[in-house]
């Protein structure tokens, strides 16, 4: 069996992504998978509404870890989502985050890698960015967690703000402007600045912030001086970032801003919330990721999100957590990403509030010429791993890209094999079933990757139930 502390040196939460059925879902428990083969290590190559005001938690009172520094918690360190400074009681909760009946739970996640020269931001030193992200679970506290894991020398930062983003009759685009009547500042052990070491991630303080799901938040940072030339990031935001010279934090809209498409040193927002509200992660590659859509809540993780607000047994306690990458494979790494099996460790198995995984890629590996074998050794392990710590773990079968019979054994093993707790057909959710080994007109952009039509077709064929309970002890 691998040694589970493997995975606390790698990167971000994932959601693997393929689908193909609308006989959605079936169920088969097991017991955890035996002993699994490894996977290579890394290597190098390419990827493809206003608020009560926000304060710091416990400023200049014992309540705000005065005396403590920044929550910082590099490669192989304290589980992330579980270290931090308790809320309004002046302890650190090393472990679980309970403070008062109320657990830290992550509402909002991505994956991280080392950006390509071609995703990479204009000049940040001593400039604004200004970010965007849609949490999925509701919350009155909140704290945020930056990262420069993939970064090989310190990055200065000397303010993080977060605001609620007008949306000006859509729901995705503030065209970079924010709601200033509910601007709040994080701090970091009671100050706004902080530097984060290179190859590590640092947890800000509690914040008062009445944080709203499936609603549009801008995350504002100023950098500054030293800024590595590794830039930790996820380019397949699906969110426009803006970036302006000096400090425009805490304006409204950045007149001359220069945009990009990518996200950069953001990896995650927690809420406090009750013991019993839960994630759900999804492992994934671009179809997760949501190739194709641009300032809109419109993956297929956002419409499942969106189908567990409506759900009565539910809502409101499970939050869903993005961790598909485009262009990535699972059973390999490149010079700019993790292999989806080591994102997989870093992203899920050091955050104890995920409880159930859903597991959609391999399509790149296929593409790329794997074999079945290296596919399903990887999806073995995970569950044995994630079993291990109590998470259910769900396979989803790869979506139709053109006939090959490497993807209909992979597939073959997910339906038939009951090593997964259960099974998601997205396959057979977007197939056409004149042509099987293609998407469907009305779900297809392009062949490999389904439309926004299509994306919601998957989210909403998602069995909710298998989210009302937990792996059984």
């Amino acid at each position: 069996m691998l040694h589970q502390s493997l995975a606390f040196a790698l990167t971000s939460l994932l959601v693997l992504g393929c689908g193909d059925d609308p006989l959605p879902t079936s169920r088969a428990m097991l017991t955890p998978a035996a002993g699994a083969a490894g996977i290579p290590a890394p290597a190098g190559g390419t990827s493809g509404g206003a608020g009560a005001a926000a304060t710091p938690v416990g400023a200049g009172g014992a309540a705000s870890g005065e005396g403590l520094g920044p929550v910082v918690n590099g490669i192989g360190g304290a589980a992330a989502g579980d270290a931090g400074v308790g809320a309004g009681t002046g302890s650190v909760d090393a472990g679980g985050g309970v403070v008062g009946g109320l657990e830290w739970l992550p509402s909002w996640a991505t994956t991280i890698q080392s950006t390509e020269p071609n995703n990479l931001p204009p000049p940040l030193a001593n400039n604004t960015l200004r970010q965007f992200v849609w949490p999925t679970v509701s919350g009155q506290q909140i704290r945020i967690q930056l990262s420069n894991e993939k970064g090989t020398g310190p990055v200065e930062i000397q303010k993080v703000h977060i605001a609620r983003a007008p949306t000006q009759g859509t729901n995705g685009n503030s065209n970079g402007t924010i709601d200033t009547a509910t601007d709040a500042a994080f701090s970091f052990a009671g100050v706004a600045n902080v530097t984060i070491p290179a190859g590590q991630t640092v947890w800000s303080d509690p914040l008062d912030f009445p944080l709203q799901e499936v609603a549009l938040h801008a995350v504002t940072l100023q950098l500054g001086g030293a800024v590595p030339p590794e830039i930790t990031g996820h380019p397949g935001s699906r969110e426009t970032s803006y970036i302006v010279n000096g400090d425009a934090v805490t304006q409204q809209g950045l007149a001359g801003a220069q945009t990009r498409d990518r996200w950069y040193f953001i990896n995650a927002i927690e809420v406090m919330a009750p013991s019993d509200a839960f994630a759900i992660a999804a492992l994934g590659d671009s179809i997760t990721d949501g190739y194709g859509v641009l300032n809109e809540f419109a993956r297929w993780p956002d419409f499942m999100t969106l189908a567990i607000q409506n759900d009565a047994t539910i809502a409101d306690n499970r939050s869903v957590l993005n961790f598909g990458m485009g262009a990535n494979a699972l059973t390999s790494s490149s010079q700019y990403q993790d292999a989806g099996r080591l994102r997989f460790e870093r992203d899920v198995l050091t955050r104890s509030k995920i409880k159930w995984l859903i597991v959609f890629e391999a399509i790149n590996d296929i593409i790329g010429g794997v074999q079945a074998q290296p596919i399903i050794n990887a999806y073995s392990e995970i569950i044995q791993l994630s079993h291990a710590q109590g998470i259910l773990v769900y396979g989803v079968t790869i979506t139709p890209n053109g006939a090959n019979a490497v993807r209909d054994a992979v597939n073959d093993w997910i339906r038939t094999s009951g090593e997964f707790d259960a099974v998601i057909d997205f396959d057979a959710v977007i197939r056409d079933p004149n042509a099987p080994n293609n998407i469907a007109a009305m779900y297809n952009n392009d062949g490999l990757h389904p439309s926004i039509a299509g994306y919601e077709a998957l989210g909403n064929s998602v069995d909710l139930s298998l989210f009302y309970e937990q792996m059984a002890n």
